[in-house]
C-alpha cells in the first residue's frame, strides 16, 4: 500500500518536480478527500505544473479552463449547437457539455487556471456544482455529478493587481494552498536539470538576477525561474564572454518577465544593466558568496528591521545617515517607517540630500503599502447586447440569436445579436480634510489609495481637493499628474487651520462638474469637526452621489457625517485607521460602477 511520502515522490519523478514535497502532500490530500483546492503563488512558481501532476497521478480526468474577463457562463457550463436547435429544437442532443458539465459527468477535475480573472458571474455558477454536485441546465434539466469531482483553482496574490478577487462566498468553498518561489539552491537544481550542460557559474548568476527583480525597489513585480532558464539558455549563443553573453540575454528576458513600478524614473534597461552589474561585482551570487559577506548582509538586514520595528527617530536617522537608497528602499519595514515618520524626520535631517532621499523612500513605501492593502483590484463589467455590426469586437451570444431565428422561421442578418463586457467609466473627486488631525503620511496614503485605483482601473478620472478653512486644488479631473509628485506634495503638506466642509463640497461639486463621464461620484474624508462655514448638507446635495469616510477619533462627529452621506445619496464608512482607506475607497467605486443613480447630475 502507498504512503502519502510514496505518492509524493511517485509525483516528482513522473513529472520531473524539483522539491515542493509538503506542498504537493497537502494536495494529495486535499484532493484525494474531494476537497476543492485553490493554488496562489506569483506567476512561474509551477501552480499549472502541481495541479495537473497531483490530478492525473490520483487517475481522474482533467479538464482545464484559462480564466479571462470574457470567459463566459455558456462556455463554462455548455452551449446548445445552432445546426442542431435549427433542425430538431432543444433536444438532449443539441447541447455541448462544457468543461464544467464534462468534468462533473466523468468525476475529474475542473482545472481552473487564473480563476480571478473570470468575471464573478462566471464564477458564481461554481456555486451549486461544488456545494451540492449538481448544475440546472436551461431546457435540460439537472445533471449531478459523479464522485471524483473537484475543483481546482489558481490565483496570483493579492498583491497581483488587476485581477478581480473572488467572491467570498466561492473563497469559502477552497481549502488554500500556498506556493511561494523556491529557495535558491532548489531553482539552481530546475535551471540545472533544464539545461544539463550549462555553465555552473552561467547558472548560479542566472537564479541570481532572476531573484534580484523580486526585491528591486524600482520593480512592482518579479521574474520567476522561467527568467533564469531563458537567460541560460540564450547566454552562450550571444556571446562567449560570460558577463556579455549573461548582459544580453537578461536585456532579452527580463523586460517581458517584469513589472515597473510607476513611480520609478528609471527605465526597465537602467534596471536590468543595474541588476546584472550588481551580480558581476560578487565573487559569487546566492548562496555561494562568501561566508564573511553573507554574515555582514545579515547583520545590517537585522538592524534595519530592529530599527524599522522600533520606528525610533533618532534611530531612522541613523539608519538614512549610514544607509543607501536602494537599500532602504528595499527593506519594506523600514521604508513603511521612514514613511510613517517623514514629517518627523524632515525636521530631523539637516542635510537636504538625505531629506529627498527620505521622501524618496516614504513615496514608494506609501505606495508599496496600498498596493498590499488593495490586493487585486476591477471594477465590475456590465453586459451590453446589441446587433451585430461589420468589425465588432464582441461574442455572440447564441441562445439570444437562436430566440431570434427561431421566432422568425429564418435567419436575418438582424438576428445575429452580439454581448460585449464593458466597464463603467467613473469621475472621482476625492476631498481630504487636512485640518489638525490629518499629517501629511494620513493624507499620502489616502492620495495614493485613490491614485493607485485610477491607474489600476484605467476608467476612473478622479479630481482631488485638500481643504482646512479653505480648499486647494491638488489634481483637476483630466489632468496628468504623476502619482508619486502627488505622494510627495501630500508628504509636505502641514495640518492645521479650521475646517470648512461646505466649502470644499462647493469646490468639489465645481471640478467634477465639468467632467464628461454620466457616473460621478464625491468622496469626502474627514472626521466632521466642522468649525467654519454653513452645515455642510446642503452643499452634499447637490452631489449625484457623496461618500464619506469618516476617520475615527476622539472628537469625530458620526452625526455630521451621517447626514451629509445621506444629503448626497450614498454612505458613511467609519474608519479606525488610514489602513482601512484603500480598501474602502475600492469597495465604494465598486458600489458605484454597478449602476448609475436617478438624482441630477
Amino acid at each position: 500500500m502507498m504512503t502519502v511520502a510514496d505518492d509524493v515522490s511517485a509525483i516528482q519523478k513522473e513529472n520531473g518536480i524539483v522539491g515542493r514535497a509538503r506542498e504537493l502532500e497537502n494536495a494529495i490530500a486535499a484532493i484525494g478527500s474531494g476537497k476543492h483546492l485553490m493554488i496562489e503563488g506569483p506567476v512561474g512558481v509551477g501552480k499549472t505544473i502541481l495541479a495537473v501532476a497531483v490530478a492525473t497521478h490520483l487517475k481522474r480526468p482533467v479538464f482545464r479552463v484559462d480564466g479571462d474577463e470574457r470567459y463566459t457562463e455558456q462556455k463554462l457550463s455548455g452551449w446548445f449547437d445552432p445546426p442542431i436547435v435549427m433542425e430538431k429544437g432543444y433536444v438532449p442532443e443539441a447541447f455541448v457539455p462544457g468543461p464544467l458539465m464534462s468534468a462533473m459527468k466523468e468525476g475529474g477535475v475542473l482545472f481552473i487556471n487564473e480563476m480571478n480573472r473570470m468575471p464573478e458571474g462566471v464564477q458564481n455558477i461554481l456555486l451549486p456544482a461544488m456545494d451540492e454536485g449538481l448544475i440546472e441546465v436551461p431546457k435540460i434539466g439537472t445533471v449531478r455529478a459523479r464522485k471524483g469531482f473537484v475543483v481546482i483553482g489558481t490565483q496570483n496574490p493579492r498583491e497581483f493587481v488587476a485581477t478581480t478577487a473572488i467572491s467570498e462566498a466561492l473563497s469559502d468553498r477552497f481549502e488554500l494552498l500556498l506556493l511561494d518561489y523556491q529557495s535558491a539552491e532548489e531553482e539552481t537544481a530546475i535551471v540545472s536539470k533544464n539545461f544539463p550542460h550549462a555553465v555552473p557559474e552561467a547558472v548560479s548568476r542566472s537564479v541570481w538576477i532572476a531573484r534580484r527583480t523580486r526585491n528591486h525597489p524600482n520593480i512592482r513585480r518579479g521574474a520567476s525561474v522561467r527568467a533564469a532558464m531563458s537567460i541560460v539558455q540564450m547566454s552562450e549563443s550571444l556571446s562567449e564572454d560570460l558577463y556579455q553573453g549573461i548582459r544580453k540575454a537578461a536585456h532579452m528576458a527580463l523586460p517581458t518577465r517584469i513589472e515597473m513600478r510607476e513611480e520609478s524614473k528609471k527605465t526597465v534597461e537602467q534596471v536590468v544593466e543595474e541588476i546584472v552589474s550588481e551580480c558581476f561585482s560578487i565573487p559569487l551570487p546566492g548562496p555561494g558568496r562568501p561566508l564573511e559577506e553573507r554574515k555582514k548582509e545579515e547583520a545590517r538586514k537585522r538592524t534595519e528591521e530592529a530599527a524599522a520595528k522600533r520606528a525610533d527617530i533618532s534611530d531612522l536617522v541613523k539608519a538614512i545617515e549610514l544607509g543607501d537608497d536602494e537599500v532602504l528602499a528595499g527593506s519594506e519595514d523600514l521604508g513603511w517607517a521612514i514613511a510613517r515618520n517623514y514629517s518627523q524626520l524632515r525636521i530631523r535631517l539637516k542635510d537636504q540630500t538625505l531629506i529627498e532621499m527620505a521622501k524618496r523612500i516614504a513615496i514608494k513605501a506609501t505606495i508599496l503599502r496600498v498596493l498590499q492593502l488593495l490586493g487585486p483590484v476591477n471594477l465590475p463589467t456590465r453586459i451590453t447586447r446589441s446587433e451585430y455590426a461589420i468589425g465588432d469586437d464582441a461574442d455572440i451570444d447564441v441562445e439570444a440569436t437562436l430566440e431570434a431565428v427561431l421566432e422568425r422561421g429564418y435567419p436575418t442578418p438582424y438576428d445575429l445579436v452580439v454581448e460585449k463586457r464593458e466597464p463603467r467609466e467613473l469621475s472621482v473627486v476625492m476631498m481630504l480634510d487636512a485640518s489638525l488631525s490629518m499629517t501629511g503620511d494620513k493624507l499620502a496614503i489616502a492620495t495614493a489609495a485613490i491614485a493607485v485605483l485610477a491607474y489600476r482601473l484605467k476608467t476612473v478620472d478622479y479630481a482631488l481637493i485638500t481643504f482646512s478653512d479653505r480648499p486647494a486644488v491638488m489634481k483637476r479631473a483630466n489632468q496628468a499628474k504623476r502619482t508619486d509628485d502627488l505622494i510627495a506634495d501630500l508628504l509636505e503638506a502641514r495640518a492645521g487651520g479650521y475646517t470648512n466642509i461646505d466649502g470644499a463640497l462647493r469646490k468639489g461639486r465645481e471640478e467634477i462638474g465639468v467632467t464628461k463621464t454620466r457616473n460621478k461620484v464625491g468622496i469626502l474624508i474627514t472626521d466632521g469637526n466642522y468649525t467654519v462655514g454653513p452645515d455642510p448638507a446642503d452643499a452634499a446635495s447637490t452631489y449625484r452621489k457623496l461618500f464619506v469616510l469618516m476617520t475615527e477619533s476622539h472628537d469625530c462627529q458620526p452625526g455630521v457625517c451621517a447626514s451629509v452621506a445621506k444629503a448626497g445619496g450614498g454612505h458613511m464608512y467609519a474608519v479606525s485607521g488610514f489602513d482601512e482607506i484603500p480598501r474602502v475607497l475600492y469597495k465604494v467605486l465598486r458600489v458605484v460602477s454597478q449602476g448609475s443613480s436617478g438624482r441630477h447630475s
